[in-house]
C-alpha cells in the first residue's frame, strides 16, 4: 500500500472513531479542512468555527486522537487481504455515492463488479415462513438470471433465501453485514458467507473485531438500500430492520417494492403497511422489470403521445420521463427550476392525465 493512501486512511480511520463524530460531521470536517488529516490538525479555534462542532467536540479531537491505534488496526486489516474503498476513490461503489451519509471507508472481501450497479435488495423477516423463503428464493433466482445482482444483508430468513436463490442461478450477490468482515452473523452462515465472497462481495464499515451489535442494523441497512436500484420487502413486523431500509430507500430516491400478506400475520404487517403508504405491490419478478426494465437491460423509451394543448415547457419536462418514477427534487436540479415552480406545471400534466403522483412527491407517467 502507498503510504500516501496509508496515512489518508489512518486519518479518515482516526477522525470518524472519535466520540461525537459521526459520518455527517465528519464529512462537514473534510468539506472545511480539505482532508481527515488537516481536520485533525487544525486548532480548537478553528474547529469551533465548523456548524455543529462545539468546544467539547473540538476538544475531543485534539485531545482523542489514537494514530498509534489506528495503525495497528490497518496493519490487521492489510494482513486479512481485505479491499479497502475510500469515499473519493473512483472505483467507490457508484450508487453510494449518491447519498449523503455514505460510509468515508467501505471493507471488502470478495469482488465489486460494475455489473453491480444494476442490483436489487431483498430484506425480510428473521422469522419468516416456508413460503416467504421458497418465494424469495424463486424471485431472487430469477432476477440473477437476468443479470440483476441481488443484495441482502445476511440475517437468517429472508435475507439468507435471496442470497441462496442467486447463487443457485450462478448469479451475483452481495452481502452487507452488521459486523465486521473477520465475524460471519449468524455463525451457521459462514459457508453462504465463503461462497459470495469467492463469487460477489461481502461489505462492511466496522472494524475488525466489531461484534454484530443492534446500533450496527440501522446503520448497515443504509448501504443495503444506497447500493441498490430498488428494495423488496418480503415478509416484515411494522417495526423491523427490513421498515426501516425501506425507509432509507425512499429518503435515497430507491424504488420500494413490497409482497403483500395474509392481513392478521404479524410478518405481513409490514409488508402492508408499505403498500397503502404508496410501495409498489409485488407478486413477480416480472413487477420489477416492468417498473424499472433498465435493470435486465431492456429500457423501453415511452413516447408520449402527442397532445395539442402540451406548451414547450410541458413538452421539455416530459422528456425526463423515460425510466420509471422521478423525484420533484432531482427533475428540479435536472431542469434548473425552483420545485414550486415546477409542482404548478405538474399539477396541469396530472390534470390531463399524462401523468400521476406517487407517494414521496414522486412522478411517473400515467
Amino acid at each position: 500500500m502507498e503510504s500516501d493512501r496509508k496515512e489518508k486512511i489512518i486519518d479518515l480511520i482516526t477522525l470518524n472513531n472519535i466520540d461525537g463524530i459521526g459520518v455527517n460531521r465528519l464529512y462537514r470536517l473534510i468539506d472545511a479542512f480539505g482532508s481527515a488529516g488537516a481536520a485533525l490538525d487544525a486548532s480548537i479555534g478553528e474547529l469551533t468555527d465548523i456548524p455543529d462542532i462545539g468546544r467539547e467536540t473540538a476538544s475531543k479531537i485534539k485531545n482523542n486522537q489514537d494514530r498509534e491505534k489506528t495503525t495497528k488496526i490497518l496493519d490487521e486489516i492489510v494482513s486479512r487481504e481485505w479491499g479497502i474503498f475510500l469515499y473519493d476513490d473512483a472505483d467507490y461503489p457508484q450508487p453510494l455515492k449518491n447519498i449523503s451519509d455514505r460510509p468515508p471507508y467501505l471493507f471488502y472481501s470478495g469482488e465489486y463488479s460494475d455489473s453491480d450497479s444494476s442490483a436489487v435488495a431483498i430484506v425480510g423477516s428473521r422469522s419468516s415462513t416456508d413460503e416467504g423463503r421458497s418465494f424469495t428464493e424463486t424471485l431472487a433466482s430469477q432476477l440473477a438470471e437476468n443479470k440483476v445482482t441481488v443484495i441482502s444483508g445476511m440475517a437468517r430468513g429472508i435475507d439468507t433465501a435471496a442470497h441462496r436463490g442467486a447463487l443457485k442461478s450462478n448469479g451475483r450477490t452481495i452481502a452487507v453485514f452488521g459486523s465486521s468482515l473477520d465475524i460471519v452473523y449468524p455463525p451457521e452462515s459462514r459457508e453462504i458467507a465463503k461462497q459470495i465472497a469467492q463469487t460477489g462481495c461481502i461489505f462492511s464499515e466496522f472494524l475488525p473485531g466489531t461484534e454484530p451489535y443492534g446500533p450496527n442494523f440501522p446503520r448497515r441497512n443504509r448501504i443495503i438500500s444506497g447500493l441498490s436500484q430498488a428494495v423488496i420487502v418480503i415478509e416484515a413486523a411494522e417495526k423491523s430492520g427490513a421498515i426501516s431500509t425501506a425507509g432509507h430507500a425512499l429518503a435515497q430516491n430507491r424504488e420500494v417494492f413490497a409482497v403483500p400478506g395474509p392481513p392478521r400475520r404479524e410478518s405481513s404487517k409490514g409488508t402492508n403497511m408499505l403498500i397503502k403508504q404508496g410501495a409498489r405491490l409485488l407478486t413477480s419478478v416480472e413487477d420489477i422489470f416492468s417498473e424499472l426494465p433498465r435493470l435486465r437491460g431492456d429500457i423501453k423509451v415511452r413516447q408520449v403521445q402527442t397532445f395539442e394543448d402540451l406548451t414547450d415547457t410541458e413538452k421539455s419536462i416530459l422528456e425526463h420521463f423515460t425510466e420509471g418514477p422521478i423525484h420533484i427534487d432531482k427533475l428540479s436540479r435536472q431542469l434548473e427550476r425552483p420545485v414550486p415552480d415546477l409542482l404548478q406545471i405538474l399539477l396541469a400534466l396530472e390534470l390531463k392525465g399524462i401523468i400521476k403522483e406517487l407517494a414521496g412527491k414522486r412522478y411517473i407517467l400515467a
